[in-house]
């Protein structure tokens, strides 16, 4: 077997490979010898069909199986010869058999760069610990507020904060896009709002008939209005005002709460779990910083791919030109990262457990609602096991880290 290795990049390795023909035939004599032996062809016996008729009928498929097992063992052989770390699976091109039966191709292997790893063992790590605590209880109890908040019908005009009920249309000159939207409630102000709806909406009354025009910008995340100038007319039904209750222990048995002081425990204790996650998050953010400043490589490109579309799922982000644009640099420190921690994970005999991931799936379905067996399909993809192992790795550097 010949065999000629280039490296374009540290992570990549082109192999040209040229088998010699004795492998192929030999194989492909075996292959007819199976087949040969039952296999039932008219007007001849089980296994009796003349060698000439066999190779009629099943040679040119038995000449690519027995060509698809000589590139597998090639393979093998290549990379066992070789020694290389595979970063991902291999692909092969350009694969043909030569009349004398050779066969050819070329093996696409990524491997894992060569580097060295620098010392992560007692890294210091400054603590950040989260200001504002009373403006955080604050906000987290008016939004229990407005969880438990009704609407008041009101006979006065619609001002800042109130809620339109009203019926709208969308049109462009004169031509409907899409149908009647009904009930629609609105809150006058809202910055999610177009302002000309705002202005529009500010002082109407239950009848009133209003229109606003809006320029809708080339990069508005609906397609179908991007770039537009759009016509909203609205018909009002009611407006109301959003009454909050007030912070008692009627809002508390509301909420599920045996009394005001649980209800304000369990707020005071969500924000001390919630801070200690930042922290810890904080620190670990300085361990993933550190590593991949202190390394200097270039992380395979299949890695990069797959940090990539992490975050493309992570922040629901098309997969385009100008997404790949913004996440591509974020892409490539994720890989980096994650060769690192494969690494460190190898060294220091750090793995992922089965009884780990069985804990996860039933995380997963609790807070999910689902089933375990719903869930089970999802953990068994090899991406949420590489990312339960990158935690671990950091848990296991920050456990020896000095934190002040």
């Amino acid at each position: 077997m010949e065999v000629s290795i280039q490296a374009p990049k540290d992570w990549l390795r082109e192999i040209r490979v040229e088998v010699e023909p004795d492998r192929l035939k030999s194989r492909l004599e075996k292959l007819y010898q199976e087949y040969g032996n039952k296999a039932i062809v008219p007007g001849f016996r089980k296994g009796r069909a003349p060698r000439h008729i066999l190779e009629r009928r099943l040679g040119s498929s038995l000449e690519a199986v027995a060509a698809e097992e000589v590139v597998e063992q090639a393979i093998s052989d290549v990379i066992e010869q070789a020694k290389f770390r595979l970063a991902s699976q291999v692909k092969v091109r350009d694969f043909e058999v030569l009349p004398d039966k050779s066969v050819r191709f070329v093996l696409r292997a990524e491997v894992f760069p060569e580097f060295e790893l620098k010392n992560y063992h007692g890294l210091k790590l400054r603590k950040e610990e989260p200001t504002g605590f009373d403006q955080e209880f604050e906000r987290r109890l008016r939004a229990l507020q407005d969880r438990c908040a009704t609407f008041k019908p009101v006979s006065r005009p619609a001002q800042a904060l109130d809620y339109v009920t009203c019926n709208y249309q969308m049109f462009d000159s004169d031509k409907p896009l899409g149908p009647v939207r009904n009930s629609v409630m609105i809150q006058v102000g809202d910055k999610m709002n177009f302002e000309p709806v705002n202005q529009a909406l500010t002082g109407v009354r239950p009848g009133d008939e209003r229109t606003a025009v809006v320029d809708i910008q080339p990069d508005h995340p609906d397609k179908s209005l991007a770039g537009r100038q759009v016509t909203f007319r609205f018909t009002v039904r009611e407006v109301k005002e959003k009454q909050l209750p007030e912070v008692n222990e009627d809002l508390a048995s509301d909420l599920g709460y045996e009394s005001l002081d649980a209800l304000r425990q369990d707020i005071n204790d969500q924000i001390l779990r919630d801070r200690a996650r930042l922290v810890v998050n904080g620190l670990k953010n300085q361990i993933f910083d550190f590593l991949v400043r202190e390394h200097e490589f270039e992380p395979p490109e299949s890695w990069v791919n797959a940090a990539y579309e992490r975050l493309a799922r992570e922040y629901e982000l098309p997969d385009d030109e100008e997404t790949r644009t913004k996440l591509m640099a974020v892409a490539v420190r994720r890989a980096k990262f994650d060769v690192i921690a494969a690494r460190i994970a190898e060294r220091e005999r750090i793995e992922v457990t089965e009884q780990e991931i069985n804990v996860q799936i039933e995380d997963l379905a609790r807070s999910t609602n689902r089933s375990v067996d719903e869930v089970a399909p999802l953990l068994a993809n090899p991406a949420y096991r590489n990312q339960v192992l990158r935690d671990k790795v950091l848990d296991f550097i920050l456990e020896k880290a000095d934190v002040s």
